[in-house]
C-alpha cells in the first residue's frame, strides 16, 4: 500500500468514526464472562439438533429449528450490540419481555409441528444445567459492572435452577423418562427464577419504573451480559414451553 492509498484510508476510517459515533457500546467485561456467554450462543443451533436427532425425531426438523435461532440470535446480537434497549428509552424496555415471548408463542402456534414426535425429556431438562453461566452476573458485579441487587437473585437464581435440573436428572437418569413431577418442578422453579430476574432488572434500571437506586448502574443490558436476557433466556424459555407442551402430549412413558 502506497503513502497516498494509506492516507486515503485513514481519512475514510477517520469520515467512518465521525458519522457513526457510539455505534456500538460494550460492558467492559471480564474475559471469562465473555467467553462462556459466546461458547453458549454458539452451541445453541447445535443442541436443539442434538435434541432432535438423540430423541429419534427429524433432524431436518432440529436443523431448521437451529438455524431460526441462529438467525434470532443475529439480530438480537445487532440489537445488544448497538445499545437498542438503552437508546429507546421505556419503549426499548419492551423489547425484553418481548423477545421472550416470540420463540414460545411460535412454538405454541406450530406446536404439532414442533412436536409431531415426542423428544427425550432427558434431552429437554438438560439445557436448563446451562444456566449455571449465570454466574457471570456474580463476576461482573465483582468487576463493579453489575449491581448486587439484580445480580444475586439472577446469578444464584440460574446457579440454583442448574442445580435442580442436575438432581432430577440424576434420579432419572436409569429411568426411559423423567416423572411429570420432575418435569413440572424444573419448569416452575425455572420461570420464577427468570420472572426475578427479571423483576430486579427492569426495576433496578433508569427508567420511570425504577424503584431501586444502586451505586453501581445496571448495564447488564450491554454487550456481552445483554445477550442473556435478550437471546439466551428466551432459548431456555422455548425449551420449558417444549418441555411443557411435550408432557401434555405425550404424557410420561412408563419406567
Amino acid at each position: 500500500m502506497s503513502l497516498y492509498d494509506f492516507i486515503l484510508f485513514r481519512n475514510a476510517e477517520i469520515n467512518i468514526l465521525v458519522i457513526f459515533p457510539n455505534m456500538y457500546e460494550i460492558l467492559n467485561a471480564n474475559v471469562l464472562t465473555v467467553i462462556i456467554i459466546v461458547g453458549s450462543i454458539m452451541v445453541t443451533p447445535f443442541y436443539v439438533l442434538a435434541v432432535y436427532v438423540f430423541s429419534g425425531a427429524s433432524p431436518v426438523k432440529g436443523a431448521v429449528i437451529g438455524t431460526g435461532f441462529l438467525l434470532f440470535g443475529s439480530f438480537m446480537f445487532w440489537i445488544c450490540l448497538s445499545a437498542t434497549v438503552s437508546k429507546l428509552g421505556l419503549v426499548g424496555e419492551l423489547i425484553v419481555p418481548t423477545s421472550w415471548i416470540i420463540p414460545s408463542m411460535i412454538l405454541y402456534l406450530k406446536r404439532h409441528w414442533f412436536l409431531s414426535e415426542k423428544l427425550s425429556q432427558h434431552w429437554l431438562i438438560s439445557l436448563q444445567l446451562f444456566r449455571v453461566i449465570g454466574a457471570v452476573f456474580l463476576i461482573e458485579m465483582i468487576m463493579g459492572n453489575i449491581p448486587a441487587i439484580f445480580a444475586y437473585p439472577a446469578g444464584l437464581g440460574d446457579i440454583i435452577v442448574s442445580i435442580i435440573a442436575l438432581i432430577v436428572l440424576l434420579l432419572y437418569k436409569n429411568s426411559k423418562d423423567v416423572s411429570k413431577t420432575g418435569i413440572l418442578i424444573v419448569i416452575v422453579i425455572g420461570v420464577i427464577d427468570f420472572l426475578s430476574a427479571f423483576f430486579f432488572g427492569f426495576t433496578s434500571s433508569e427508567s420511570p419504573f425504577q424503584i431501586f437506586f444502586p451505586e453501581i448502574k445496571n448495564n447488564v443490558i450491554l454487550f456481552p451480559t445483554g445477550m442473556i436476557p435478550l437471546f439466551l433466556v428466551p432459548y431456555a424459555i422455548f425449551f420449558h414451553t417444549l418441555s411443557y407442551l411435550n408432557l401434555k402430549k405425550f404424557g410420561v412413558e412408563a419406567n
